[in-house]
């Protein structure tokens, strides 16, 4: 008997054994495994476009340390279509070889054919619904063909990883004319019909860096997609959106040009702004408030003016850049500043009421009332003024 118990202890004590100890039987090893670090989505013909960046494991490892690599990291990107977005990928699992792993996906391109295809709301819900997939994703719009964006590389055989668009932030710090988007806000916006949408455009440009003489492809933001009523974007270039930055609240630094009638006073950086807007209601018509305070620094002082002038000329020069770009976004039926949303936090009915839930744009080129602009110039390098 005591033989007998002996060995059902025994049997249930290695059976225990065999569950706690079993492993990750159906994980893969790293180097069998193709990680996907960006998708691209477009929309034509019928049928979604779908693209797939995908690095190595050494390319991904590279971006932690400080070595550079003699050759450039190769960089593969599949394509497949569908007549739905999840069609499309298992199409390209038929190719893939290896085992594809989505977790670490870093950026979302955009298309400009699925922006303005009435399929975007399709393209959110996947995004949003794909177990795999993570809301602090960059996410762009692109005017350019995905796969040549997808297949950019960085600099000094840096991994890709190392670019713009994995990795936006520090260009923004440097010059912040376009935030960078997040897929959680990009999403949150979208599904609130009374905010505008924002996505900024990626593109490549070969005009300004060479390496050994020889131009290479670098990215840069050259623009910016808008919501314009709900389920379709706008594409605006850099050039009619002078004074986009000068109402954003999380602006870090930009530059300012001091010129009157062709004379060019010197440059500014301009930041830490303290943006005010209020919705100002007489009746059912609604007129808006804006106040904005900067701090600047000179950097630039080329012909010498007193402190008074230059504060009234950079102040002139900046009110005519917002206005510039409101008028712009106005002709396009695009709330460029989102004054609409100040005016559905204030008082959600007549918001209701004077856009028809959000399909009807409510401004007019007189909507601005007041623009009051404040700049201080605090900071002068390591020179003093001159006047």
């Amino acid at each position: 008997m005591k033989r007998l118990l002996r060995r059902c202890t025994l049997g249930l004590l290695s059976l225990s054994m065999c569950v706690m100890t079993s492993g990750c039987w159906s994980a893969f090893e790293i180097q069998q495994v193709d990680y996907a670090k960006a998708f691209g989505i477009d929309y034509k013909d019928g049928m979604y476009h779908l693209y797939v960046q995908t690095l190595d494991f050494a390319s991904v490892a590279k971006s932690e340390s400080s070595t550079k690599s003699a050759d450039t990291p190769p960089v593969w990107v599949g394509h497949a279509e569908g007549k739905t977005m999840s069609l499309a990928l298992n199409e390209l699992f038929r190719t893939a070889q290896l085992h594809m792993a989505w977790g670490h996906v870093t950026a979302i391109v955009m298309a400009e054919g699925v922006l303005t295809s009435k399929h975007i709301k399709e393209v959110f819900d996947m995004l949003g619904r794909f177990p795999e997939s993570r809301y602090t994703t960059w996410v762009y719009g692109t005017r350019e063909p995905l796969e040549k964006i997808l297949s950019a590389t960085s600099i000094y055989n840096m991994s890709p990883l190392d670019s713009i668009l994995h990795n936006p932030l520090p260009t923004y710090m440097e010059e912040s004319l376009y935030p960078p988007v997040l897929s959680f806000k990009l999403i949150a916006t979208h599904n609130d019909p009374a905010t505008t949408t924002y996505l900024p455009s990626i593109a490549l440009n070969n005009s300004q860096w060479a390496e050994n003489e020889k131009k290479k492809d670098l990215f840069l933001i050259e623009g910016a997609f808008f919501e314009k009523t709900g389920v379709d974007f706008e594409y605006l270039p850099r050039s009619q959106l002078p004074g986009y930055h000068w109402l954003i609240k999380d602006m870090r630094r930009a530059p300012l040009l001091v010129q009157k009638d062709g004379t060019i006073y010197g440059a500014l950086s301009v930041g830490l702004p303290k943006i005010k807007i209020k919705p100002v209601i007489q009746g059912e018509e609604v007129k808006f408030n804006i106040d904005a305070q900067y701090l600047t620094a000179l950097y630039e002082y080329l012909v010498p003016t007193s402190y008074e002038e230059m504060i009234q000329i950079s102040e002139v020069k900046l009110r005519e850049q917002i206005m510039q770009t409101y008028r712009h976004g106005l002709e396009r039926g695009v709330d460029i500043y989102g004054l609409q949303e100040k005016l559905y936090r204030k008082n959600p009915k007549l918001w209701r009421k004077l856009s028809n839930n959000g399909s009807k744009m409510m401004l007019t080129e007189d909507s601005i009332q007041d623009l009051k602009i404040h700049l201080t110039i605090p900071y002068t390098g390591k020179y003093k003024r001159k006047v």
